[in-house]
């Protein structure tokens, strides 16, 4: 009897068709995925908007159940904002910093900034420091925010007075709506 002969030895390494089918997807999935890719600042600007219009809904949720006066500070040199509340502090009132997690201090990402913030009572600013207050009864200083990324694109956070839940318009939006 003779012992069974070993498997022959499988070649090593690829076809050539294998590498070529290969290659052939791999840029098929590169050619349909990289523009999504390229549109990242887009994600984070629009991020950014919703984040900040997110934070204006829980701060006048805020300002509603605790009947506090409180207010977004927007930091337009530094490019961050937060949420502050009106306290009693030794015979007086003063904003202090809130200290609800929800609350925590934003900056802004890279490549995004505050092209403007227009408050009814202090016009169009793009330096300083400029306030959103939330009063205890429903009533907000009426504010549009715009914000831009590096590729110039605008997007818009308007927060009208009655209401205070804040909308987000693609573009630069003046007010008006």
């Amino acid at each position: 009897m003779t012992s069974p002969q070993p498997p022959a030895p499988s070649p090593k390494g690829f076809t050539l068709l294998e590498l070529s089918l290969t290659l052939f997807i791999i840029g098929l999935l590169v050619t349909a995925l990289l523009p999504r890719f390229g549109d990242i600042g887009g994600a984070r600007l629009e991020n950014s908007a919703r984040r900040l219009a997110a934070l204006v809904r829980y701060v006048n949720g805020e300002a509603a159940f605790s009947g506090r006066v409180y207010r977004i500070r927007y930091d337009l040199r530094e490019q961050s904002y937060a949420v502050q509340v009106l306290v009693p502090s030794r015979g007086a009132t003063e904003f202090v910093a809130d200290p609800s997690p929800m609350s925590q201090p934003v900056r802004l990402p890279s490549g995004i900034a505050f092209a403007d913030v227009h408050i009814a009572q202090a016009g169009r600013l793009n330096t300083g420091q400029v306030f959103t207050h939330f009063y205890p009864h429903g009533y907000v200083d009426p504010t549009v925010v715009h914000l831009r990324d590096q590729r110039d694109r605008t997007m818009t956070v308007m927060i009208p007075p009655v209401t205070g839940e804040a909308r987000i318009y693609e573009g630069y939006v003046d007010g008006s709506r």
